[in-house]
């Protein structure tokens, strides 16, 4: 087809259809003739964009290998271009008619405001993640401060309750040994000598009082590192209830052990815990089960494995139980509803068991008082 002739009929096909260019491709020739009679622009437009050549050639290419009309799209953010060709049913077969139109998406008025909110929306987040950075810094800031008033105000209440606690136990020793020299001092000739032996008896035996107190207070103020050892659970349990069999015989109180022989076995050669250390944990407990146990009842000494594989120790009695105003503070010291005791012994056993990464509580009982400590079981 002549270049004239080729460039007549573009015209007259496309010259109703707005915004569509279009032409002639051969493949050893590239585009031999192009049209845009409805091109808005100055003058008439006869050069193909060289933007688009690229994609008419693939586009004409694959009508030609096919035989067919093929079309193609090739999206934008502003506009998309739809790509059509189709061999042309000449003598030359080579001879392909393709066409381009672009189809406006959006406006360029509309993609500036577009681009214009995006960039304020990401200088709000920008100066929002700043001020949002700052004020999580101050916030920490003031939490930090906060965090070392709330220490200090516990440090200081600790601190008072010990110091209420403390002299209160002290002043009443005190108490009792002033009495009873001021009892001994006045009393007639033929009595005093008889006074006298009373009140040093007394002052003996409210100073092995503060002695227990003040060697209570240094274990718990003294730093804890638990020894763990071998422990051969069966016989330590039998030696903690040997140790008080003659208090349990005076107060008519039996002491029993619960313990799984298979745990017993398993626990032979393994480093249980502290055997010392456990054992002034289980002589305050047992020292208060027989001060609330009366005649007849049963204090037990137990042993066993938890669901999660801790090992689980009691100390469980059947007698008054805990009154429900200490059952909240039972573990503070100077808590204690036993008269001449220190408040001391409880503090001290959670201290222990703590030690040993454990820890304690008071149980659930039908009847009585049943204390468990639970610990880490030692990796075979």
């Amino acid at each position: 087809m002549a270049p004239a002739a080729a460039q007549a009929v573009l015209d007259l096909a496309l010259r109703d259809q707005p915004g569509m260019e279009g032409g002639f491709w051969r493949a050893d020739a590239g585009v031999v003739a192009y049209a845009f009679p409805t091109y808005d622009g100055t003058g008439i437009k006869r050069d193909p964009p060289s933007a688009e050549l690229e994609r008419i050639a693939a586009t004409a290419q694959r009508a030609q290998d096919s035989a067919s009309l093929v079309a193609d799209v090739r999206p934008g953010l502003r506009e998309a271009v739809a790509f059509a060709a189709c061999p042309v049913e000449t003598d030359d077969r080579r001879l392909v008619a393709w066409t381009l139109m672009r189809v406006p998406l959006l406006a360029a008025d509309t993609v500036n405001a577009l681009i214009l909110a995006v960039s304020l929306l990401l200088a709000l987040v920008v100066v929002s993640g700043a001020w949002l950075g700052w004020m999580i810094s101050r916030w920490q800031r003031q939490s930090s401060d906060l965090r070392r008033q709330l220490a200090q105000s516990e440090r200081l209440a600790t601190l008072g309750r010990v110091s209420a606690g403390l002299a209160h136990e002290i002043r009443n020793p005190l108490g009792t040994m002033r009495m009873k020299v001021e009892n001994a001092l006045a009393a007639p000739a033929e009595l005093r000598e008889a006074r006298v032996e009373g009140a040093l008896d007394a002052v003996l035996s409210q100073t092995a009082r503060l002695e227990t107190l003040v060697s209570s207070l240094l274990a718990l103020t003294q730093p804890f590192r638990a020894e763990r050892q071998a422990v051969d659970l069966q016989g330590w349990l039998e030696a903690r209830r040997s140790a008080h069999s003659e208090a349990a015989q005076r107060h008519g109180v039996r002491i029993t052990l619960a313990l799984e022989p298979e745990l017993a076995a398993r626990a032979k050669g393994l480093a249980l815990f502290d055997p010392v250390q456990m054992a002034r944990v289980f002589d305050n407990l047992l020292l208060n089960a027989l001060a609330h146990t009366g005649e007849g009842g049963e204090i037990e000494l137990g042993a066993s494995r938890t669901y999660r594989g801790a090992l689980l120790l009691w100390v469980a009695d059947d007698g008054c139980g805990i009154p429900a105003e200490l059952r909240d503070t039972l573990f503070e010291p100077f808590a204690t509803s036993r008269a001449g005791g220190t408040g001391l012994g409880l503090a001290l056993v959670r201290e222990i068991v703590q030690g040993h990464g454990g820890k304690v509580a008071l149980a659930e009982s039908a009847r009585g008082t049943r204390i468990e400590m639970e610990l880490p079981w030692p990796e075979s």
